[in-house]
């Protein structure tokens, strides 16, 4: 028996003084029956009284004057909405049933908790971005001397975090990306150690005093190019956001990203990613020594659309390692002649702005494939053979410029194609093997909230 209904159960075989020294006990006025762990009905003090005065014995059993019809209710059905209709009625308690009529818990007006059957999870999802020129501008490398410009907007593809605290310090986390999953009795037993270390560094930068469970999985693989390893560290931040009361804005959260991924796991790689996902939309983003500012773009709705309808997402098939090629990218960097490329790049960048305000959006894909020209001058482990083939083929068949995503070496191609030549070269991109997706705009960014679900009293 749960002891907190210890004082409001007798056994049927009970003697009326047992029920009425409980019912003095838990101050309720009522006592309720079980036979065989059932309740089968209720007895008042009222109803004692009445028995009594029709002179009934204390030492008689309570079934002699037991109510089997009392108002009860099933935990499926044990809403606060419902409770609140029955104590309306003048009903003073209410029992709660599981499904084989064993007593859960007593509700009355003076001890209903609004919380008591609801569990707190913490939720968030952050989009991944595609960036149209300007990449490899925003290493601190290079930018510290020269400043950067980045142009890149935020689509349809999440990454998504499920935060659940536990009632001990225990932690769990599990990467449906990369079907693993990792225990730990405490948060001094994380280490870094090879094994899912850019979740367990953003925790360790994080430091929750709470125990928890942790669920990611994302829409794209790992590897894509869309900036991944960034929106999956602003997802974690934001579920753990959530129950924080001195909150992180927006740009201490992609600081905090940056941080985890980029210092303390020291995987070299740009700022771009963590501003673009936790902002959201399309961004002009400056990178300077001494500030980085998110500049917002206000695109119309129509001149969105048509941009929609004009790009398209192709899939190479390999998945990359993206600093490394940002190592390279590092050293390369150096060079004078890099650094004319860099510069060449954030003109293409200040450009293709100036033409997707305008909606000059032919102009604009037309800018994006002289962007992938340059950008694969930055290092020679950017593209293969393999993808200037694929890049080749999309020209040829309609697109008037693409470039590959993310830091290169795969991943996913983007697109432009004028509508007249859409449909063929969807098609012979799908006739040569590879995946064609569609997507749209996210304006929204990094989000994150609050939702409840039962506690399990299994």
């Amino acid at each position: 028996m749960n002891m907190k209904n210890k004082n409001f159960i007798v056994k049927k075989t009970d003697t009326i003084l047992t029920a009425l020294e409980k019912i003095e006990k838990n101050h309720m006025g009522a006592i309720f029956i079980e036979d065989k762990s059932k309740i089968i009905g209720i007895a008042t003090d009222g109803d004692i009284r009445r028995a009594l005065m029709k002179k009934s014995d204390m030492s008689q059993q309570i079934s002699k004057i037991i109510n089997k019809k009392y108002v009860y209710l099933y935990e499926k059905d044990a809403t606060k909405e419902h409770i609140l209709k029955l104590l309306d009625t003048r009903i003073k308690i209410i029992p709660i049933l599981d499904n084989q009529h064993k007593l859960l818990s007593i509700v009355t007006e003076k001890n209903i908790n609004w919380n008591e059957n609801e569990k707190i999870i913490s939720k968030s999802k952050s989009p991944v971005r595609i960036s149209f020129a300007g990449g490899g501008t925003d290493l601190t490398t290079y930018f510290y001397e020269e400043s950067g410009i980045v142009l890149n907007a935020t689509i349809n593809k999440f990454t998504h975090a499920v935060l659940e605290k536990r009632d001990d310090n225990k932690i769990q986390i599990y990467s449906n990306d990369l079907n693993k999953k990792i225990t730990f009795k405490n948060i001094q037993e994380i280490k870094i150690n090879g094994e899912m270390d850019l979740i367990k560094s953003v925790i360790l930068k994080l430091e929750p005093n709470f125990g928890f469970n942790l669920v990611t999985y994302s829409d794209v693989p790992p590897g894509s190019g869309l900036g991944g390893s960034a929106v999956l560290l602003s997802t974690i931040i934001g579920v753990f956001n959530n129950f924080r009361e001195n909150k992180f804005n927006d740009y201490e959260i992609a600081e905090l990203a940056f941080h985890a991924e980029r210092v303390v796991l020291e995987l070299s790689g740009g700022w771009q990613d963590q501003y673009a996902t936790v902002f959201g939309g399309f961004n002009y983003i400056e990178f300077k020594n001494n500030e980085n500012i998110v500049n917002p773009l206000r695109i119309t709705d129509d001149i969105k659309s048509e941009l929609e309808d004009s790009l398209i997402l192709c899939y190479s098939g390999i998945n990359h390692d993206s600093a490394k090629i940002h190592d390279d990218q590092k050293k390369q960097m150096k060079n004078k002649k890099q650094k004319e490329f860099a510069t060449k790049s954030k003109e293409i960048a200040y450009q293709m702005k100036s033409r997707l305000l305008k909606g000059k959006l032919d102009d604009f894909g037309e800018l994006l494939g002289k962007a992938w020209k340059i950008k694969k001058k930055f290092s020679s482990k950017i593209t293969t053979p393999f993808l200037d083939e694929i890049y080749d083929y999309a020209i040829e068949n309609g697109a008037l410029g693409g470039k590959l995503l993310g830091a290169g070496n795969g991943g996913y191609f983007l697109f432009y194609v004028p509508t007249q030549n859409k449909l063929n070269l969807i098609n012979s991109l799908k006739n040569k093997g590879l995946s064609i997706e569609t997507f749209t705009f996210d304006n929204v960014g990094l989000r994150s909230w609050i939702t409840k679900r039962k506690h399990d009293h299994r």
